[in-house]
């Protein structure tokens, strides 16, 4: 099965760079921060962490702080598979990073690139740590070969994920987690499954718990929108989509209760269309926040604002990808979403204890938030916070946990 895998792997880059020629954006992107990589050696080895992309980074963050508190001496290795993790960061490099810290790409899952990326002198290094799912069979193949010890935290798996499915590609790439040295999962169920299928794993939690209690204690709102909010109650639609604005659209927003709206998209052609399906709302950039709906039009504010929300309408959850729900509650903000909430535990252990309140259909979130926003339901809305961020609070230690056991 792994030679089969390793001709897929050469069509698959083979494709990639045929569409990149034809002037596809992302497959651009995508190779060109492999040619952009850098290739600087390090006297000592280094600890090697990699993420998918920024969201992985944002769950990883606390573990390679951890780390670095733990072995200051060690120079870290950061790697990404996805453009929107590697640029940022290239771009602003993080607070962690020191002299001697290496942030570059992922080599494509081929024998040739991976071994000459694990033979080059940057990657000289204690161990191999990955975030989540970003399991790759070649890279695993020579890490085993290598003696390299390799390590996966923040796993979370049901019953039916596909590695743990009864097929051979199945079969396949869970070979490729049995040469993990260690797991790291999320919760006690995670951790039963994987023993169902022979493979010992350690339950150390969910280390973007430490994360979003780290930023609901550094954040600072803006102060122009502090001046907005003012005594009135704030709705916070956090990486909305479509479904999320329209039912808010059907409310009615004024000086008592106001709406802020941070888009999952923020392109020109996305911020016209909230601005149309509000007609008496402003974009954040104009610098007018005389309107109760402000829209923001940028990245990276959006963890910050839940300082200024007393509900948040979390995005996605009428689609396959609900957003990080754990942002708001670390900030004792009662939050509501659609129904697609299965793949996410924390999402789960919310709902259970009232702390997430689930709509089925967008019509039903209007009805929601219009409810919960009543003044005879607010120390509902207060009750259900506390018991967030309560929740939030209980969960925090992963990283610290995962590190413990690191070389």
């Amino acid at each position: 099965m792994h030679v089969f895998y390793n001709i897929f792997g050469s069509v698959a880059v083979a494709l990639l760079r045929l569409v990149a020629l034809f002037g596809h954006s992302r497959a651009r992107s995508f190779l060109a921060m492999r040619s952009s990589t850098q290739n600087t050696p390090s006297t000592s080895p280094r600890a090697w962490f990699h993420c998918a992309s920024l969201g992985e980074y944002e769950q990883s963050v606390t573990v390679i702080e951890s780390y670095i508190s733990r072995s200051p001496e060690t120079p870290i290795l950061l790697t990404f598979f996805s453009p929107s993790g590697y640029f940022p960061l290239v771009k602003n490099h993080p607070k962690w990073m020191r002299e001697g810290d290496l942030i570059t790409a992922l080599p494509l899952d081929t024998p040739r690139r991976v071994r000459d990326f694990l033979s080059s002198t940057a990657v000289h290094v204690k161990f191999f740590a990955t975030c989540k799912y970003e399991v790759w069979p070649e890279l695993m193949k020579q890490l085993d070969a290598a003696e390299i010890p390799s390590f996966v935290f923040a796993t979370y798996f049901t019953a039916d994920a596909f590695p743990l499915r009864n097929n051979p590609i199945s079969k396949f790439l869970l070979s490729a987690w049995r040469r993990f040295d260690r797991i790291f999962t999320q919760d006690e169920s995670s951790s039963r499954l994987l023993k169902l299928h022979g493979i010992d794993s350690v339950i150390a939690g969910d280390p973007r718990a430490d994360r979003v209690l780290q930023i609901a204690k550094e954040s600072t709102p803006p102060s122009d929108l502090k001046n907005w909010k003012g005594n009135s109650k704030v709705v916070l639609a956090g990486s909305s989509w479509a479904e999320e604005e329209g039912a808010l659209s059907t409310l009615t927003w004024d000086a008592q209760i106001k709406l802020l709206i941070a888009p999952h998209e923020v392109n020109e052609a996305n911020i016209q269309r909230i601005l149309t399906l509000f007609p008496s709302s402003a974009r954040y950039s104009s610098g007018d926040l005389h309107a109760s709906v402000v829209v923001i039009d940028s990245v990276g504010l959006l963890s910050s604002l839940y300082a200024l929300a007393d509900l948040a309408v979390i995005g996605g959850g009428f689609g396959s990808g609900l957003h990080n729900v754990l942002e708001s509650s670390a900030f004792g903000i009662s939050s509501l979403s659609g129904p697609n909430i299965n793949r996410f535990r924390e999402a789960l252990f919310l709902q259970d204890i009232s702390a997430l309140y689930i709509s089925s259909t967008p019509f039903d979130l209007s009805k929601q938030v219009k409810r919960l926003l009543s003044s005879e339901n607010s120390q509902e809305l207060k009750s259900s916070g506390m018991a967030a961020k309560s929740w939030v609070l209980s969960q925090k230690g992963a990283a610290e946990k995962i590190t413990s056991y690191l070389p």
